[in-house]
């Protein structure tokens, strides 16, 4: 059921300056073209081909099937900076284009537009985790909250193909079947299990060659370990070299006829946890907030009844040059205006530099100490490579 166009209070307002923020200018492409462009070079009439977004990516037209790789967390200038461990995508290098994600710069916002080619406004997919009830709601999960059809009623790209009788296929983990974000992301499509990245490869090559149109491998090795020991780590590396290998033999099988795209979800910086605030030891950050939810470097911040003006004003004096904060009425500027301002509250909290904003009274010890994490408007964070495989 499409949101009522009476969502939200606050009339929108334009986005006020964000000095130092990577943004797209008017027209510049972006993921959410990405699906749309991939289509057109198939054919220009399928449900969502997007024929100037091709032609502005430099896809070529002609191609029989389309091949989808998503690498999770592979930014593109943690790419540019690391060719040395990816000798495949470095052949690619002249080539490649660098494109914006979406503001929140994070999985469930970034691949439900992916998916869907709209915002995260109007998906309402705005962050790692949203307020619901009385405590916070996991996006990618969607345990103890609505269907995820429900939270996201936008189509998916998968979704128009199959109304039009055009067969797709996601390949990713078993876990991943019926999971909320891949009904919120990529429902319509028939879901393919496969675990260890060979298995996807070969799980996608055996889709193309059974003649399937549109084929969507995804990858999240490259952003676990980025999370979990940091970008540049001995383990990150690791999983880029690993990730870079396997694409080598995919393509190196890749049938005739087959458009290959490469891209990401979004990128990642490593923190610094002398910048981290954290609420539990900041009285002035914590006083009338009822609840934070999104993520360290994008918080929803959201005030108790009737405080969000007092909220704002402190939460700007405090944070100062440490990070750009939008209130509900701005920030449908940068998310894309629809219901997802509601779902972030009344502040959203964009963090600068290599600092965030996380409160210990809840949040787990392990989720503050993640070295690698993103979420906001760094050129880190924000860009993402498109890869022309084939």
């Amino acid at each position: 059921m499409p949101w009522p166009r009476s969502w939200g209070s606050a009339v929108p307002e334009a986005l006020p300056p964000l000095d130092g923020a990577d943004l797209p200018g008017p027209g510049d492409p972006r993921i959410t073209d990405i699906v749309g462009a991939g289509l057109a070079s198939l054919d220009a009439g399928l449900p969502g081909a997007d024929e100037a977004a091709r032609a502005a990516l430099g896809i070529d037209a002609g191609a029989r099937q389309l091949l989808l790789v998503l690498a999770d967390g592979l930014g593109a200038a943690l790419l540019e900076d690391h060719f040395g461990h990816a000798p495949t995508l470095r052949a690619f290098r002249s080539s490649i284009r660098s494109l914006h994600t979406v503001v929140p710069s994070t999985t469930a916002a970034a691949i439900t537009a992916f998916g869907t080619g709209a915002q995260p406004g109007a998906t309402r997919m705005v962050g790692f985790c949203v307020a619901h009830g009385g405590g916070t709601m996991n996006l990618l999960a969607f345990e103890g909250g609505p269907p995820a059809e429900q939270w996201q009623s936008v189509p998916t790209h998968f979704q128009r193909l199959a109304g039009a009788g055009v067969d797709s296929a996601v390949v990713s983990p078993a876990s991943f079947a019926g999971s909320g974000l891949t009904r919120a992301a990529l429902r319509g499509a028939r879901h393919v299990a496969a675990n260890a990245l060979e298995q996807r490869c070969e799980a996608a090559l055996r889709e193309l060659r059974a003649g399937t149109p549109v084929v969507y491998l995804y990858w999240a090795d490259i952003d676990h370990w980025g999370h979990s020991r940091g970008v540049g780590s001995h383990e990150w590396t690791g999983a880029l070299e690993a990730f870079d290998a396997g694409l080598a033999g995919l393509l190196h099988r890749l049938p005739g006829g087959v458009r290959a795209l490469l891209t990401a979800d979004h990128g990642m910086v490593n923190i610094d946890p002398a910048s981290l605030r954290d609420l539990a030891d900041s009285p002035a950050l914590a006083q009338d907030v009822r609840l934070i939810a999104g993520e360290t470097r994008a918080v929803h911040v959201h005030a108790e009844p009737g405080r969000a003006r007092g909220v704002e004003e402190r939460w700007r004096a405090e944070l100062g040059e440490g990070a750009w904060i939008l209130n509900r009425a701005q920030m449908g500027a940068l998310i894309g205006q629809g219901p997802g301002a509601d779902a972030v509250g009344d502040l959203l909290v964009l963090a600068r530099g290599r600092g965030g904003v996380v409160d210990s009274r809840v949040q787990s010890a392990a989720m503050i100490a993640m070295p690698g994490v993103h979420g906001s408007l760094s050129s880190e964070e924000m860009r993402i490579p498109l890869v022309r495989l084939a």
